[in-house]
């Protein structure tokens, strides 16, 4: 389906991918004066620059992003086209790729996966973990399908396909004084040294404004945007974390760690999944997207068992 289009899609995708005339030619075994030519070309259809000619590379300008836009739903779309036509001769069931925030690529992923495996066997997946704002380049440059992530002020570009609604509460080690409590409020955590999510976390904008008030009195030990980091420092006791249980399921199984819901209606984060707006979602994506929600309901009966969590799922 790419032999379809037109020159021009390839090179500016080429040339905005790799931020080079010189490299972009190399990829595609071209001579750069080619290249060149057919961007200053598409330039002077458009009738304004695409690009950027900067020491540091080729950089999109603000037009030039209008454009990518397109292209890459088109860039997207032929490749999918390509793959629905390879599964309907029998040669593959389809390539999925996402990208989730660290804090749910444990159980709920590993669930999650190993459902889509055996449900569709010929399904070839690609996950990885980002920060937020890694998840969202990702899906509107065209280089992931499906984004899940907390709390995400997502571009218009970006659809929310599932949300979910997860309490947050207070990680400490199982033995700590407050593991038997209901809940616990947050002044009540000002005893204790505090381990609080760096700005590169949506848990940061959730908790801010829950933290603000007793600003003078937090005896913060560290700042990081790891939740691996943060669940191995509370397991060995260095002060207390807040975030929701999803990514603590085995510590807490294990007797690791202990989750307390914070007593706060403000205490709360949304996991959203995400696609790309404006394309068609192949039979495969669409799957993957049944088996989120699923995952999410799964969590959500959970939560009733447990009598601490409740999740609300759209």
């Amino acid at each position: 389906m790419m032999r379809l289009h037109a020159r021009c899609i390839l090179y500016f995708n080429a040339v905005r991918d790799h931020g080079s005339i010189r490299e972009a030619a190399r990829q595609l075994n071209v001579t750069p004066s080619a290249l060149t030519r057919q961007i200053a070309q598409m330039e002077d259809e458009i009738g304004a620059p695409l690009f950027d000619r900067l020491p540091g590379g080729m950089v999109l300008t603000a037009v030039g992003e209008i454009v990518a836009r397109h292209i890459v739903t088109v860039m997207q779309d032929a490749v999918r086209t390509d793959e629905q036509i390879a599964a309907l001769a029998g040669m593959r069931g389809g390539r999925i790729s996402l990208m989730t925030v660290e804090g749910i690529a444990g159980d709920l992923m590993a669930r999650l996966l190993t459902r889509m495996t055996r449900t569709w066997p010929g399904i070839d997946l690609q996950a990885d973990t980002g920060s937020p704002r890694r998840i969202v380049a990702a899906l509107s440059g065209g280089t992931t399908d499906l984004g899940i992530a907390f709390s995400l002020d997502a571009p218009d570009d970006l659809r929310r396909v599932a949300v979910a609604r997860f309490p947050v509460g207070v990680v400490m080690p199982a033995d700590h004084p407050l593991a038997g409590r209901q809940s616990v409020r947050i002044e009540e955590c000002l005893d204790y040294r505090l381990i609080l999510p760096s700005e590169s976390l949506s848990l940061h904008q959730v908790m801010e404004p829950m933290l603000h008030p007793w600003r003078d009195r937090l005896d913060v030990v560290l700042e990081t945007g790891s939740i691996e980091l943060t669940n191995r420092m509370v397991a060995a006791g260095v002060g207390l974390a807040f975030q929701s249980r999803l990514a603590l399921e085995f510590d807490i199984s294990r007797g690791a760690l202990a989750h307390v819901p914070l007593d706060d209606p403000r205490a709360v984060t949304d996991l959203g999944v995400y696609v790309r707006e404006a394309r068609w979602l192949p039979p495969a994506l669409e799957r993957l997207i049944v088996e989120v929600r699923e995952a999410l309901r799964e969590q959500e009966e959970a939560g009733r068992v447990r009598g601490r969590e409740a999740v609300v799922v759209k």
